[in-house]
């Protein structure tokens, strides 16, 4: 519908440019109710005023230029302040052979003219391993990276590993008291240390390895901190595969700081005049870039905090020839959004340039209950204990029906079952249904056609479904531009919901052969349709249900 949008818009523009020498952008929607025809517009209600017309008078010269396109319109009637645009079915129907054409770039488009763009997202710290709040950032991260790829950007996925900072220090700290209480001796993990049992797994190989025993503490804590670190990339690494999550690269912050060190970082700020000394502590004069506040850059003790890796890492970003940035954060981080912006002005690049979509909370209700989390304290539900319950492509699924800006209610009983009321499986089911169809169509000896006769679709649920289907292009395109993943998900729901809605009530295989024809092309659309949408969300199309 996105391509008959723009076609209507243009011969208003025209008409309007050519009859009364205005350069006009008419907006161009599909009305609420079907007899209200297929699009309308509100641009009687702007325009008149301007020419010193009435409405009546403007929408007749209007009616008469577009009564002109009869391969396309069927009528244009005036209702209200609104023109309503009724599409003749010929036209309608007709798109449906460029979705059989296109099949599986149905819905892509030029629309990010090779932009280039990094979507940063999970990057958790590799304390541990990856729980149900990440898994969301995942689903989320991944389906906006094929939605941009797919509508004509090309964009990478990237994770950053935290690999640097205190955090890493309280890992060797936490994973050397396991390794004493493993040796039968009684410790206290420190108040912000990390007290999963995962940790105790990771270091218990060593319980008999004398070379390990016969360190200092200093040397196990470092020998850990390295150690479990790396199990614990190995394990978000698996996790993520097994989520159907793949990075371009994961670059670490270690590695970033080696090639721009915190020094580097201090001596640019510096020089642009932007840093400043108070309470014994190193600031950087964020205000001076729209911050609310000035922020820290090393503390008294003489560590750095985020602010100084977190700009070289966008440094490196832009300097690797990334145009545009999009970071997935989570609510906790919804305070450093100016801060970064402002790093990134310091160093000369264009704030705006860098996006930060914040992804909220999940909260697993299982059983009706709702099960509280804490990573330090080591109760949370990991994304493998989720995907041991629950099929990845529900999980996903479900990740991806709100906003991300809403929280979310992961119900896990309901993404378990496999009935209708499961919207994954709901959606799902009409792709094997279409298929279903086709091997029906087969056994009855019936070969689909490259050109039936459309005309013969008469039904109200067929229009509907053609209508739904050509909308596809503009819900990927919205949903890309705006970042409003959700509409994918919802808009395979809503077409799922009147092609089952059809087929209980129409016989799509009938012995009228040129009419099964007709309708089978409509199916084989929808069933494209499905399957690219399920595919943009990395949801399976499968075959039997």
């Amino acid at each position: 519908m996105l391509k008959l949008k723009e076609e209507i818009k243009k011969i208003l523009r025209d008409t309007i440019l050519d009859r009364f020498k205005i350069d006009a952008n008419p907006v161009i929607e599909i009305p609420p109710k079907l007899e209200f025809g297929d699009f309308s517009s509100n641009l009687a209600s702007i325009l008149p005023k301007k020419l010193g017309l009435s409405i009546d008078e403007f929408v007749t010269i209007i009616l008469s230029e577009l009564s002109k396109k009869k391969e396309t319109f069927k009528k244009v009637l005036k209702k209200g302040n609104f023109i309503n645009f009724f599409l003749n079915d010929a036209y309608l129907f007709g798109q449906l052979k460029d979705v059989i054409k296109e099949g599986d770039r149905f819905g892509s488009s030029n629309m990010g003219k090779s932009k280039k763009v990094l979507v940063e997202f999970v990057s958790t710290n590799p304390t541990g391993p990856l729980n149900i709040v990440n898994a969301r950032a995942a689903a989320v991260g991944d389906t906006l990276v094929k939605l941009l790829n797919f509508t004509g950007y090309k964009a990478d996925a990237e994770f950053y590993i935290n690999d640097a900072g205190r955090q890493m220090e309280m890992l060797g700290i936490s994973a050397e008291k396991r390794f004493e209480e493993l040796q039968g001796k009684v410790v206290q993990i420190p108040e912000d240390g990390y007290k999963g049992e995962y940790i105790k797994e990771c270091v218990s190989k060593f319980i008999n390895d004398e070379k390990v025993r016969g360190m200092s503490e200093e040397e196990r804590i470092g020998f850990f901190k390295n150690y479990v670190k790396d199990e614990m990339i190995k394990w978000q690494k698996n996790s993520l595969e097994r989520f159907g999550v793949r990075f371009k690269k994961w670059i670490g912050e270690k590695a970033i700081l080696e090639g721009f060190s915190i020094q580097k970082v201090l001596e640019h700020l510096r020089g642009k005049g932007d840093v400043y000394e108070k309470d014994g502590a190193v600031w950087f004069n964020t205000t001076r870039y729209g911050d609310d506040k000035d922020r820290v850059l090393l503390k008294q003790d003489g560590t750095h905090t985020y602010i100084v890796s977190d700009a070289s890492y966008h440094k490196n970003k832009f300097e690797r020839g990334y145009e545009y940035l999009i970071n997935l954060w989570g609510p906790d981080h919804h305070g450093d959004i100016l801060r970064l912006k402002a790093a990134v002005e310091a160093f000369g690049f264009v704030p705006e340039n860098l996006e930060i979509i914040i992804v909220q909370q999940v909260t697993l209700v299982f059983r009706g209950k709702k099960q509280k989390m804490s990573k330090r304290a080591g109760k949370f539900i990991t994304l493998d204990s989720l995907l041991d319950k629950v099929d990845k492509d529900a999980v996903r699924f479900f990740f991806l029906m709100r906003k991300t800006t809403a929280h979310l209610d992961f119900d896990v009983e309901l993404a378990k079952t496999l009935t209708l009321e499961n919207p994954v499986y709901y959606t799902q089911y009409c792709h094997a249904r279409t298929v279903n169809i086709f091997n029906f169509a087969e056994e009855r000896g019936v070969t689909p056609a490259d050109e039936p006769d459309l005309s013969l679709l008469t039904e109200p649920h067929e229009r509907e479904i053609a209508k739904l289907v050509l909308l596809f292009p503009e819900v990927v395109q919205i949903a890309a531009e705006r970042r409003d993943i959700h509409k994918v998900p919802h808009y395979l729901l809503d077409l799922s919901k009147v092609f089952h809605s059809y087929y209980q009530k129409v016989r799509i295989v009938i012995d009228d052969e040129p009419l099964t024809l007709a309708r089978l092309l409509l199916v084989k659309a929808v069933k494209q349709v499905i399957k690219n949408g399920l595919t943009l969300i990395g949801v399976t199309a499968p075959e039997r249900m």
